[in-house]
């Protein structure tokens, strides 16, 4: 099967280049509009680069690469609060570790071209820099564009202005930088140094990175469309029959214990209160959280049946660890707890309330501020 590769500008209206890669063999092909890799059948996959001008990217040096996607994102947005001109609500995070790198850029400017991308038989897109995936400083001229990829991860695409800004902020960089058609007169920071330029030949760039490449990370990621990938020919007919009357099956087995569930739900409850009563004084606040829950969920051996108030609640405060926590206080009759912070900042309490509502949590602040640090309380509703 042949794979194909796509070069386009930032709003994936223009499109500069394309190739075919089958085995050891690539060959440059003419296509004028994103819609027509729909018609051909025999390409097993698109891997579509773009000029990603309006996004950012950070190394992942400083993070934990075996953390979830959701969890680096939170970890990313807490620590550079000071350099987002956004709420971390309206910005969108793609981490990718065999990259090193992490992807952020508003949600919006993503959504325009998810729209655009739906109906494409199955396609990554990606930053037109992760081409260059050795580790070294590269910049390079694309024709329509420049980009700069350095050996932390970290990389930039976009006008010469730029990447000559770029550039010019960073000595090192320039000291040890490969060079790929990239005049002078137009980068103007390279007038001064003595750097080898290298002849710049895409089609062989785009055959080591199919050769030697392995990311799956995709920017423009969509959701599963059936009819779409019948109209598409992706699926035939037959196939989806064979899918669909298993995935029936699970489905209506899934509902069924669900119903089980959601019966066993009161008395699970029921139990879980007495539980708490049972600590005494320590039943509605708790001093060291994540011990006595431990506890309480061991002694409850509810593995199969857990309830909304593990999945939502325990699950944050395993993933997200906050220093300024104080205690926790539960209300099971009501179905909510509340959260005793102190010496809080602002910015820290702007993410915490995100991350708790972006995990389908409803919530009520409640601080005062001394000396520029905030103290008071987030009540979390369990259930919706």
């Amino acid at each position: 099967m042949k794979t194909r590769y796509i070069f386009t500008d930032s709003s994936l209206e223009t499109i500069y280049d394309s190739f075919v890669v089958e085995g050891d063999q690539v060959h440059q092909t003419m296509i004028s509009d994103l819609q027509e890799i729909n018609t051909d059948k025999s390409i097993r996959k698109n891997i579509i680069f773009f000029n990603s001008e309006f996004l950012n990217s950070c190394s992942l040096n400083e993070f934990d690469k075996s953390d979830d996607d959701k969890l680096l994102k939170a970890k990313f947005f807490s620590s550079h609060v000071d350099q987002l001109l956004l709420n971390p609500s309206e910005l969108t995070f793609f981490p990718s570790s065999i990259d090193n790198i992490g992807i952020w850029g508003e949600s919006c400017y993503l959504d325009k071209l998810k729209s655009k991308t739906f109906n494409l038989r199955k396609s990554f897109f990606i930053p037109d820099y992760l081409l260059f995936f050795e580790q070294k400083n590269v910049v390079a001229n694309l024709g329509s564009h420049y980009l700069l990829r350095l050996e932390d991860g970290r990389g930039y695409s976009g006008h010469q202005q730029k990447i000559n800004a770029l550039l010019e902020s960073n000595i090192q960089i320039l000291n040890d930088l490969d060079v790929l058609d990239a005049s002078p007169k137009q980068l103007e920071c390279l007038q001064n140094l003595e750097h080898s330029l290298y002849k710049f030949d895409l089609s062989s760039q785009v055959h080591n990175f199919h050769i030697n490449h392995s990311s799956q990370l995709n920017i423009l990621k969509t959701p599963l469309n059936i009819n779409r990938l019948l109209y598409l020919d992706v699926i035939g007919v037959g196939e989806f029959r064979n899918f669909a009357i298993p995935l029936l099956i699970a489905l209506l087995l899934s509902i069924s214990i669900n119903v089980t569930i959601e019966s066993q739900n009161e008395l699970v409850s029921k139990e879980t209160k007495q539980l708490f009563s049972n600590l005494g004084n320590q039943s509605v606040r708790l001093i060291n959280p994540k011990a006595q829950i431990d506890q309480l969920v061991s002694e409850l051996q509810i593995t199969d049946n857990k309830s909304q108030f593990d999945i939502k609640a325990l699950d944050f405060l395993y993933n997200y660890p906050v220093d300024e926590l104080e205690s926790i206080e539960v209300n099971l009759d009501e179905q909510f707890t509340t959260l005793y912070l102190d010496g809080l900042s602002s910015e820290k309490l702007l993410i915490l309330v995100n991350l708790l509502n972006s995990s389908g949590l409803s919530t009520e602040e409640n601080f005062v501020e001394a000396q520029n640090k905030l103290k008071g309380s987030i009540k979390v509703f369990l259930y919706e």
